[in-house]
């Protein structure tokens, strides 16, 4: 009977035991264990021993990630670690990922950003060891960092969590009364009338129309990105946060970088999720700024396009999130600017029409 393959990535020289007992236990409970330490593991002929591994890869279920304080010897086809590499092939074929961190080099992590040119010896051989855990817990999935003392630690989470894989694929198999309704965000069309935008005069209404025509436009295009959904909302999210918290002027949104961190994630996690914001007319950047004392700090922006001539699209953008807060409260009008929801004005103009009618 075919067996579900894990496959085991991480150094060799410092966790060889825990990869033999890991191995023993996975086997005794079913499945076939992808160890490049065994007598099992296949080697393609003709390849090196690096990309051996990375072949092997295309036959795994799974991937376990064990993350020591070792770093490892460096792939021969990049300037990463081998591990890294094997699980950059991991996540290009959608393999899910286990990963667990030696509690010790988690405990040194917030001493390794406030002071990176510290010595983390004898715990960390090498400092990208964190870079290369940051990169993990940054990942738009697959990104839980399970800690572990030892070998039994791993054991025990493994085997918890396959049994709730398969109490996952049980319940994928009872019928259901009714059929759950399709998932997925539905857009709401750009509405015909936006009479009720603000403005001292037409002319200043037909430039905010103009303005959020254009950012409508931007987060169609991000929503049709050939990229996951995950991928999507972590976007969707970013500039929800600048527009909500920053300032604007005509083509940019700024905020501080410790703002945008408290609603949403590190610079790390934040230009990963920019660095995918492609084609869509908008882009995320991180630069610096002073404040009235000449101190330095940094900060996040939203910068659109200039194509488009005579259009304030970043101005729209806030004016749209304030509209949105004002009328729909905090909680709930982050779902309307999922949905790209501008009927805000649009009722708003409604609203103004009735007002007059009952005068």
């Amino acid at each position: 009977m075919a067996k579900p393959r894990i496959f085991l990535s991480s150094t060799c020289f410092d966790l060889g035991d825990a990869r033999a007992e890991l191995t023993s236990h996975l086997e005794g409970c079913g499945f076939e264990v992808l160890n490049s330490q065994s007598g099992k593991f296949g080697v393609k002929p003709k390849v090196h021993s690096h990309d051996a591994c990375l072949v092997m890869m295309e036959q795994a279920d799974y991937v376990v990630l064990i993350i020591g304080g070792r770093r490892g010897g460096t792939y021969v086809g990049s300037e990463k670690s081998i591990t890294n590499e094997e699980i950059r092939a991991a996540q290009k074929l959608d393999r899910p990922i286990f990963a667990f961190l030696d509690k010790r080099v988690d405990a040194l992590r917030a001493t390794y950003r406030k002071n990176p040119g510290a010595d983390f010896t004898p715990t960390v051989d090498d400092v990208r060891i964190f870079d290369f855990v940051d990169t993990i817990a940054a990942g738009h999935e697959d990104n839980w960092l399970r800690l572990f003392d030892n070998v039994t630690d791993i054991k025990l989470a493994l085997t918890a969590q396959f049994a709730y894989i398969l109490l996952l694929y049980s319940q994928s198999l009872r019928k259901k009364a009714a059929k759950t309704p399709a998932k997925g965000l539905r857009t709401v069309p750009f509405p015909a009338s936006l009479d009720g935008v603000p403005g001292d005069d037409e002319a200043e209404r037909t430039v905010a129309r103009a303005g959020l025509r254009q950012v409508y436009d931007c987060l169609k295009a991000l929503l049709a990105a050939d990229v996951k959904d995950s991928i999507k909302g972590e976007q969707l999210k970013s500039i929800w946060v600048i527009a909500r918290h920053g300032d604007a002027d005509d083509r940019r949104i700024k905020v501080r970088e410790d703002r945008f961190k408290a609603s949403a994630w590190g610079k790390y996690r934040g230009e990963r999720v920019f660095a995918q914001m492609t084609d869509c007319g908008i882009n995320g950047e991180y630069d610096f700024d002073e404040d009235s004392l000449g101190r330095a700090y940094g900060t996040v922006e939203l910068v659109f396009d200039s194509k488009k001539q005579g259009t304030y699209p970043a101005q729209a953008l806030k004016m749209w999130v304030t509209a949105l807060i004002k009328r729909h409260g905090e909680d709930d009008s982050l779902d309307f600017f999922r949905r790209l929801d501008m009927r805000v004005f649009e009722e708003s103009s409604k609203t103004k029409k009735v007002g007059k009618t009952k005068g």
